[in-house]
């Protein structure tokens, strides 16, 4: 083994580590059946090859326990996911995509890099173990500069606004599978090294750092949310969904660190519980919407849900788990998306007596409804999809003729959904579980209501299944002595049969596109040239003002440079001698 790589297994590298293979296998057995329908233009083991060296690179960041190994696992995962978003290259739209993903995650490395030349700089080593020595002896200038590179460097992997443009560009380019590997797992995994940097290497940072993070989380979500929204293509609602729970998890990381500057370390341990919390249950039921969203994709040909419904007859097993999923990412109890979004918002109404300062008061109140506005704004957004997608009656050829779907994908699906429904359930035993990690850094367990061991939890895991049988037979031996009468649902006396007449995904949410329709460029035209054809497009504002702009203003700068330049060598030979002066000057200051 190289002096320089080196690796650990301290609780969080344990936690993030068991996500990872937790997600990928059900992911692993849905490619199985899915890659077949890459087989005849493109290579198969390619993929497979991408995927294994992905998920080991994302295995090798979490368990890194010196900054050089953990950029150079942060490099392969980068590439391999790189590779994996322009899988398909025969489309132009996904070579575009991918190479706008290489630029933010490469930006992403840079800061990280800059980062540890920091720390390095600071602690005079590059191993963790001998940051952590020297870690209480940080001022409060260096952990501001530390804090702004981590916030750049794992932020703009993360997706937090207004780093998150990648996001809705990669999703719906990659296939599923992969989709859902990137948007559960290494999500998680800028979010471990947000973590690990700010909660331990630091111990903690000034107040003003934890105010920027709550607010930074809180736009993402309810930003993110509104623009997943307005959302027909299923994938690209998925990924601004993602962004909205990276929203939330950072909040809750916010809150955490402002509440260990006012030493309130239950409340600090309890937020720090509810975003860990919200990284495994994020992890399994985004999964698993992505996995359904592919197998939509698999069985109809489209992404667009305007183009499809009354799934439901000919997918059965898919719409059982997407409505798992929905329920979970709508917070619906008993499955795992509540337990820990009600642990988050209960972070926030309990901190709000507890904090002395008015101002912060006023912050994390306005927050927590923000937050709480999102929830709800979740439910819509997954609510359109399901109901859209699945319900009602096929709206064009592809969503009647459905192709049947391999049992491996089936599988994968399960295995998800009863991961789902087990960690909503056994949620206190998790949070037990996570208080190992609160405890050793803040010397606080966070105790899960329910169960007091192991015996407890089977015990009444026996009792859930019993009383689910007895009343699946009661009701399968009452339906034997009565006469079913099968009728259509009463529709208030409109008896239409046409698909068109249906809702549509932009129909049910015209409430929403009236009211915030500028927040996603929402823009809708009506054509009556031979017959009336309504058209709605959507775009990123964050992305139209600030990329596109900045795009702009570098490429007319670029053109000017070349037009002075040209042809003379001298021009050019001077640039580089400055540029080597500069970057002498910066390596001596800095590092």
């Amino acid at each position: 083994m190289l002096p320089l790589i080196n690796f650990q297994k301290d609780w969080l590298s344990t936690y993030f580590v068991f996500i990872i293979i937790l997600i990928f296998i059900p992911v692993a057995i849905y490619t199985k059946g899915y890659i077949m329908e890459y087989k005849k233009h493109y290579s198969v083991n390619y993929m497979l090859f991408l995927i294994i060296l992905f998920v080991a690179s994302m295995i090798g960041v979490v368990v890194s326990n010196n900054a050089i190994s953990f950029l150079v696992f942060w490099e392969m995962m980068s590439i391999s996911s790189f590779f994996l978003v322009i899988y398909e290259y025969m489309h132009k739209e996904n070579l575009k995509a991918g190479i706008f993903y290489f630029v933010m995650t490469h930006i992403s490395g840079l800061f990280l890099m800059i980062m540890f030349a920091f720390l390095y700089k600071y602690s005079g080593s590059f191993d963790f173990n001998e940051i952590l020595k020297v870690s209480g002896n940080f001022q409060a200038k260096q952990k501001y500069i530390i804090f702004i590179l981590a916030l750049f460097g794992f932020g703009a992997k993360m997706g937090i606004v207004p780093l998150h443009a990648w996001l809705p560009k990669a999703h719906p380019t990659a296939p599923s599978n992969v989709s859902a590997l990137m948007s559960g797992v290494m999500l998680k995994v800028a979010l471990y090294g947000f973590i690990r940097v700010i909660f331990i290497f630091l111990r903690g940072v000034p107040l003003k750092c934890g105010v920027i993070v709550i607010i930074i989380g809180t736009i993402t979500a309810i930003f993110s949310i509104l623009n997943a929204l307005l959302q027909n293509n299923i994938k690209k609602l998925l990924a601004y969904s993602s962004a909205e729970n990276v929203g939330l998890i950072f909040a809750a990381l916010g809150m955490s660190m402002i509440l260990i500057n006012y030493n309130l370390k239950v409340l600090a341990s309890l937020a720090l519980t509810a975003a860990l919390l919200h990284c495994l249950n994020h992890a399994i039921f985004k999964s698993l919407l992505f996995l359904n969203a592919g197998s939509v994709l698999y069985a109809t040909g489209t992404k667009n849900m305007n183009e499809l419904g009354g799934l439901h007859r000919e997918m059965k097993f898919t719409t059982i788990c997407t409505f798992i999923a929905t329920c979970a990412i709508s917070a619906v109890p008993p499955f795992n998306g509540f337990a820990s979004e009600i642990l988050i918002l209960r972070s926030f109404i309990e901190s709000i007596t507890k904090v002395s300062n008015i101002w912060v008061i006023i912050l994390i109140f306005c927050c927590g409804v923000i937050i709480a506005i999102t929830s709800g704004a979740a439910f819509y957004a997954t609510a359109k999809s399901f109901g859209i997608t699945f319900l009602g009656k096929p709206r064009t050829k592809k969503a009647e003729h459905v192709k049947n779907i391999p049992i491996s994908m089936n599988i994968g699906q399960g295995l998800l959904a009863m991961l789902t429904i087990v960690t909503g359930i056994f949620s206190p035993y998790i949070i037990n579980k996570i208080s190992y990690f609160t405890n050793d850094l803040l010397g606080i367990k966070v105790k899960g209501p329910g169960f007091k061991n192991e015996t407890e939890i089977i015990v009444f895991t026996l009792i859930l299944i019993s009383i689910t049988f007895i009343v699946y037979m009661f009701n399968k031996i009452n339906s034997l002595n009565k006469k079913q009468e099968i009728s259509d649902t009463w529709a208030c006396g409109f008896t239409s049969d046409k698909p068109y007449i249906q809702y549509t995904g932009s129909g049910f949410v015209q409430p929403a596109a009236k009211t915030f329709g500028s927040i996603a460029n929402y823009n809708k035209k009506v054509s009556y040239k031979q017959k009336i054809h309504i058209s709605q497009t959507t775009s990123d504002v964050v992305e139209d003002c600030f990329y596109k702009t900045s795009l702009k203003a570098v490429s007319y700068l670029t053109t000017k440079i070349l037009k002075i330049n040209y042809g003379k060598i001298q021009l050019h030979i001077l640039y580089i001698f400055i540029s080597v002066i500069i970057a002498l000057v910066l390596v001596l200051k800095f590092v």
